[in-house]
């Protein structure tokens, strides 16, 4: 009867004493041996468990018991009220307390505040009122205000007349005639306010111009230059211009 174990055999495979195939064919031969009792299996005795020592079990067992006595039944247990359950209309008086005291804190706090604004208000002391001191000087600067309006609008009507006369450049006879119908139809304060304007020296120039224009012709046309020349003097007068450079030679 052979000896060989399947123990043994994983232990000679395992150490690389059998090769794979070798193990697999003893393997199987020898647990064909051991199914039909060619070969006999030794049965192991395992030592058993060991028992707790007496103090042990006797924990255990007054453990169980100490449970056991705190299992009641549903009757017991309902019937076994906690001593210091509140009463329900005591619950109410506090739940009624809290719900108030939010808004009591509100009142407070707005009631001090409008106290607090009041003290401000009445212990406030007030500014003094301001020292009013009359200026004479903006009545005077109103008064040239108006008199230096009057006298734009004045000088407007007399500029506006000078210029278009100029822009047209005709100092025929008869045109200058028609300006001194114009201008003698304004105002004086009009025609004053407007001799020292810079349209009005404009107007002494050109005629000062002209004036040497036609004493040019005297040479060519002595009487008719000395016609224009005395038409143009008769105009300057007419509109107020004194320029003592208009001299007929």
């Amino acid at each position: 009867m052979s000896k060989q174990t399947l123990r043994g055999l994983a232990k000679d495979f395992a150490k690389g004493v059998i090769d794979k195939e070798s193990y697999r064919k003893s393997r199987t031969v020898l647990i064909k041996d051991i199914i039909e009792g060619s070969i006999s299996v030794k049965a192991i005795d395992y030592e058993g468990p060991l028992r707790p020592s007496n103090d042990i079990e006797e924990a255990i067992t007054e453990g169980i018991e100490r449970d056991r006595t705190q299992i009641t039944s549903p009757k017991n247990s309902a019937a076994h009220k906690p001593d210091n359950v509140p009463h329900p209309l005591n619950q109410n008086v506090s739940v009624t307390n809290n719900k108030k005291s939010p808004f009591i804190f509100v009142i407070v706090s707005v009631v001090i505040v409008v106290s607090l604004i009041a003290a401000v208000i009445l212990f406030y002391p007030k500014p003094p009122e301001p020292t009013i001191v009359k200026d004479n000087s903006i009545t005077v600067d109103n008064s040239s205000t108006v008199a230096a309006k009057t006298s734009a609008s004045e000088s407007a009507a007399a500029e506006s007349l000078i210029g278009a006369f100029l822009n047209e450049k005709n100092w025929g006879e008869e045109n200058l005639g028609k300006f001194v119908e114009s201008w003698s139809a304004l105002t004086p304060e009009e025609r004053n306010s407007a001799a020292d304007t810079k349209r009005m020296q404009r107007m002494k120039a050109s005629i000062y111009k002209q004036f040497l224009e036609g004493k040019a012709l005297s040479s060519i046309d002595s009487e008719k230059a000395k016609m224009k020349q005395q038409m143009l003097i008769e105009f300057a007068n007419a509109i107020g211009i004194d320029d003592s450079r208009l001299i007929v030679d």
